[in-house]
């Protein structure tokens, strides 16, 4: 029985085989096949320039297909871009759709430009100092109008001669082999002391960009190598109206510290000075060479040292020295008030070496013109209608004198009420713990050789705190520092006590009269421990009086 069934199921099933594939070709669905590419869009523009420095992200692109849609996440990008290093860079993008159809690649370029464009330089791979890029400043300053000692008491005398700078190699630690040396000397019968100093000054001057050198300074007390600027107006201005950029200052006995300042005339026409310190936590920067650099921009004047920034100060409204043009100072002094006087230990020669120094614009910079000079605004120092409150009203001689301070230890300047003649006098507010002073300068400087033999006269008011004061006259051609404290004064009232002073004790310390340009200041309050030390000074009456 089941056999025969078997026969049945089996004939009817293939009945039915039969009938569906006979006319049932029309109620199918034909198969598609997924030819068609994606759609691959850049964002952004396909041709890119950044900075050197800058950050860079980039916008990539966007990809869609007819029948997976938005396939964005699938895109593939090959090549990178490295804004620390300057080139061209390519970036591409590629993208396939499920059916493995692959759009067609689109690409970027990104070109990092350099930021820092060389404009100026010096290697020093000649056999003499360039002349078109150096000029020499010769002698004890007097020749520019400085005091003897370039303002500071430094003891050298400028040269041009080989002795004291030229080419020379250096194998062992220079990039190149060759190298600038500034050499400071001595004569050791007498003491005198030559070294060098070179300037761009009319020869390159700019504003603005990136300054480095790669300097090796001597040590040793009494030694003062420095790297740095000056404004390119100091003949109109003076100093330091004309600004100064101390990029590098290593003071000997204290070769362990960099010092990177600005000096500039503040808004009340006093000397005010910025900027910072490296120190070494090991080592002395006298051990090698190093790189020595600042980046000045109209915002900012920023210092580093081998590539490490360590001191950032902003430009003030105050500060348009610093928006104008500038020269490059390289030098070696010896002695000063800052780094003291050399001694047995010193030993000499002592050389300077430069590697090379190197100036870059910033080529990204659109700087706006330079401010337009206001000469009262910028000169330092108060004028003589306030200064004049304290010279003797009949003495001639001394009616052009203004009032300058110097020092972060400076006095403050006013005019008082409390006075011997003349109904006012100047009061001189020392804030102690810092060297400083205030003194009285002549322009122009007069020939008081008459008066070499006289005295020196003046109504002060000293506190009773001061042991020691220093009183200094200064010739164009030579100062003669004395301690105030050292004479006996003759009290005139309540408040003033009259000094007399013998003008041969000025002649005898150095100053020169024939060139007066300092008739009189006070510096460096001291306590009877040597500190020092704060105090108001009442300054009056002060006049030159003939040898009877």
């Amino acid at each position: 029985m089941s056999y025969y069934k078997s026969i049945w199921i089996l004939f009817f099933l293939s009945i039915f085989s039969l009938s569906g594939c006979s006319g049932g070709s029309s109620d199918e669905t034909p198969v598609t096949v997924d030819t068609v590419k994606p759609e691959l869009t850049l964002l952004g523009d396909a041709e890119v320039t950044v900075m050197q420095g800058e950050s860079y992200a980039d916008a990539g692109a966007t990809a869609s297909d007819a029948v997976d849609g938005n396939i964005t996440s699938k895109i593939v990008e090959d090549g990178y871009v490295d804004t620390s290093v300057a080139g061209t860079y390519e970036l591409t993008y590629s993208v396939s759709d499920a059916a493995g159809n692959s759009a067609t690649v689109v690409k970027r370029t990104v070109t990092v430009s350099e930021k820092w464009t060389l404009v100026w330089n010096d290697e020093f791979d000649d056999n003499v100092v360039d002349p078109g890029k150096w000029a020499y400043m010769l002698g004890d300053g007097t020749l520019y109008g400085e005091t003897a000692g370039w303002g500071n008491q430094e003891l050298q005398f400028y040269t041009d001669d080989q002795a004291n700078s030229g080419i020379t190699q250096d194998d062992q630690d220079s990039e190149d082999g060759s190298v600038l040396y500034i050499s400071a000397r001595n004569d050791a019968d007498n003491q005198d002391y030559t070294s060098a100093k070179l300037t761009t000054e009319d020869l390159f001057e700019f504003r603005f960009g990136r300054v480095e050198a790669r300097i090796k300074v001597p040590g040793g007390k009494g030694m003062w190598p420095a790297f740095w600027t000056l404004g390119a107006n100091k003949p109109d201005i003076g100093w330091p109206g004309s600004g100064e950029i101390d990029i590098m200052e290593v003071i000997g006995m204290q070769e362990q510290n960099l010092h990177g300042t600005l000096h500039f005339v503040d808004a009340s026409n006093g000397h005010d000075s910025d900027g910072g310190i490296k120190t070494l936590a090991e080592g002395k920067f006298s051990d090698g060479y190093h790189l020595y650099a600042i980046e000045w921009t109209p915002e900012k004047i920023a210092w580093m040292v081998d590539g490490e920034k360590y001191a950032e100060v902003a430009i003030a409204d105050d500060m348009k020295e610093f928006l104008r043009e500038h020269y490059l100072i390289l030098n070696l002094a010896v002695g000063g008030d800052w780094p003291g006087n050399p001694d047995e230990t010193t030993g000499f020669p002592k050389q300077m070496l430069v590697d090379y120094v190197r100036v870059y614009e910033d080529s990204t910079l659109q700087a706006s013109e330079a401010p337009v000079l206001v000469v009262e605004e910028e000169t330092m120092g108060l004028a003589s209608s306030v200064a004049l409150a304290a010279i003797n009203s009949s003495f001639a001689p001394f009616q052009d004198v203004k009032i300058v301070t110097y020092g972060p230890g400076s006095p403050e300047p006013a005019r008082s009420t409390t006075a011997y003649e003349g109904g006012s006098s100047i009061s001189a507010v020392y804030p102690g713990g810092k060297w400083g002073g205030i003194y009285f300068e002549l322009d122009p400087v007069i020939d008081a050789s008459e008066y070499a033999n006289g005295y020196l006269v003046a109504m002060l008011s000293i506190p009773d705190e001061f042991a020691e004061v220093e009183i200094k006259l200064e010739g164009a051609s030579g100062q003669g520092p004395l301690n105030l404290m050292d004479y006996t004064p003759e009290p005139v009232d309540e408040v003033f006590a009259k000094y007399r002073i013998p003008l041969a004790d000025f002649v005898a310390a150095g100053t020169v009269f024939s060139d007066l340009k300092v008739p009189f200041s006070l510096w460096n309050p001291k306590d009877a421990s040597g500190s020092l030390v704060a105090g108001d000074v009442l300054i009056d009456n002060i006049y030159f009086e003939l040898e009877e």
